[in-house]
This record gives C-alpha cells, sequence and structure tokens, in this order.
C-alpha cells in the first residue's frame, strides 16, 4: 500500500510539473459516470457515480456498486456437519456475500496533459473514500434434508423430509475504507475515459462470517484486501 501510495504521488507530481497547455473548457461541476470491474476476490461490479467538483481538480463523488461474486467451495461451505441424520446445506451461496454498497469519496486531479489542440488531455486522479454495504448483516436460508430409513422384513423403506431455516448475522462491519488511482483521458469538452485501481479492506463475506451452524461458520476464507481493476467512463455536465 505504501509504495503504491508513493507511485501514485510520484506520478502526481510530474504531471503536474510538466502539465502544458491546460484545458479550461469544461469546469462543469456535476458529472455522472459508470465504472465497470473486477476483483481478484473473485468478483465483477459495476459503479454508477455521481460527481461533485467545485473545482477543477478537487471533487467529490457518491455512487451505489452493484457486486456479482464468483462463489467458490474453498470460500463458502457447500455441505455443513450432519447432525442427528440432518443435512444443511446452503441454499444460494450468493445470500453469504456482499451484493450491494454505497461507496462516497473525494477526488484530487491534476492538471491534464494536452495530447492534442483542445481535444485531449491526460491527467491523474486519486480518490479515497469509504464503502457501506447494505445490508450490513445478511440473512442465509438453509435448506434441511433429513433421511430416515425403517427396515421391515428386509426391506429398506427410506423417507426424506426437506425444510427451510433462515440464520441472520450480528456485529457486521458497517464501513471500509478504500483508495483508488485513475488514468483520466479527458476527450473534447465532455467525455471522461478512465483505467484505474482500487484497493480496499472491504471484505465480500463480512455481512455473514458470523453465523455458526452445527459449530461450523458458514464462512471459511480468511479475510483479504479488495484489489481492484476497472475501465470507466464519465459524461460532464
Amino acid at each position: 500500500m505504501k509504495r503504491l501510495f508513493f507511485t501514485c504521488l510520484t506520478l502526481l507530481t510530474l504531471l503536474s510539473a510538466h502539465a502544458i497547455d491546460i484545458d479550461y473548457s469544461n469546469n462543469g461541476t456535476i458529472a455522472a459516470g459508470i465504472r465497470l470491474g473486477a476483483s481478484l476476490y473473485p468478483s465483477f461490479d459495476a459503479e454508477i457515480d455521481i460527481e461533485y467538483r467545485p473545482m477543477r481538480y478537487v471533487g467529490a463523488n457518491v455512487g451505489l456498486l452493484l457486486m456479482m461474486p464468483i462463489n467458490r467451495s474453498s470460500d463458502v461451505v457447500k455441505e455443513l456437519p450432519a447432525v442427528d441424520q440432518t443435512t444443511k446445506t446452503i441454499k444460494d451461496y450468493k445470500d453469504a456475500t456482499y451484493q450491494t454498497a454505497v461507496k462516497a469519496g473525494l477526488q484530487f486531479t491534476t492538471p491534464a496533459v494536452m495530447l492534442s489542440k483542445g481535444e485531449m488531455g491526460l491527467s491523474l486522479r486519486l480518490s479515497p473514500g469509504i464503502v457501506m454495504p447494505f445490508p450490513t448483516n445478511k440473512t442465509v436460508t438453509i435448506i434441511n434434508t433429513k433421511t430416515e430409513t425403517l427396515i421391515v422384513d428386509d426391506i429398506d423403506f427410506s423417507t426424506t423430509d426437506t425444510s427451510e431455516e433462515n440464520f441472520s448475522n450480528s456485529g457486521a462491519k458497517f464501513c471500509y475504507w478504500y483508495g483508488r488511482a485513475e488514468l483520466v483521458l479527458e476527450y473534447e469538452d465532455n467525455w471522461e475515459f478512465t483505467i484505474g485501481y482500487t484497493h480496499s479492506n472491504f471484505d465480500l463475506y463480512g455481512g455473514s462470517r458470523n453465523i455458526v451452524i452445527n459449530d461450523t461458520p458458514i464462512v471459511v476464507a480468511d479475510k483479504k484486501k479488495m484489489h481492484n481493476f476497472m475501465l470507466g467512463l464519465t459524461y460532464k455536465f
């Protein structure tokens, strides 16, 4: 994290020192954008942002984060230990992961290095902020499957009963931090194309880590920092 910070700071300084022909043609205070990303956790996500820029180089953003987790057996227990011939299985693995969150942060953008007269400019943007998933505590539906066997005259008669049961998490963390660095390509007056990287302590399974069934936690994966790579498109009004 320190290496990333100092690398971004160095790029920020170099861009500021060598910025030429700065384009002030669009100083609109409102912008809207979308970012599509992929995380090494793994998951895919889409972020829809509204940005407020009272000054060209300083602003703030708030947005909705939609996550599409890729579930793996190493992250979520497929089958919990059977007790009294009853097997408990998670109905839907996605119930154990966050899928929506609110993101809010600040934006610091360097002056643009113009690549062509008044048409394209390249700058660096740094964005620290917070992530607040909702609902904070997840509810997981468990399918109970109980099989009973009765032997009559050496003939096995088996019956299977299935029922559902809900387990709710408690004590989940409601706020996480993130830091994002983006290269911003400004095109003409209104468009911005971005490519970026986000580092965060966001826990994709944070909403269900405290659920324990039959002395076994639903989530068995270690907590990991999130590394997210994204492409974005922003329109300035």
